[in-house]
């Protein structure tokens, strides 16, 4: 994974996967969640921190995908 966005506004997808919200995630997560600042509604995003995991210098290329094949609902 290179690169997250949280709820893209339509036509601005940069492709057509999504999050299915399905994560297996390194300890790692809890140090970068804290240093996380809040996201849209105020919150602390976990897709802000993923975003992280995936670029950052300290931690580029730590996150990975599985194309899921089927039915998803949301």
């Amino acid at each position: 994974i290179t690169g997250l966005v949280e709820k893209p506004p339509p036509g601005e997808s940069p492709s057509n996967y999504a999050i299915i919200g399905r994560y297996v995630l390194r300890p790692e997560i809890f140090e970068v969640l804290e240093r996380t600042p809040p996201g849209k509604g105020g919150e602390i995003q976990l897709t802000d921190a993923l975003q992280e995991l995936a670029t950052g210098p300290n931690w580029a290329g730590g996150v990975y995908g599985v194309v899921f094949r089927g039915r998803r609902y949301d």
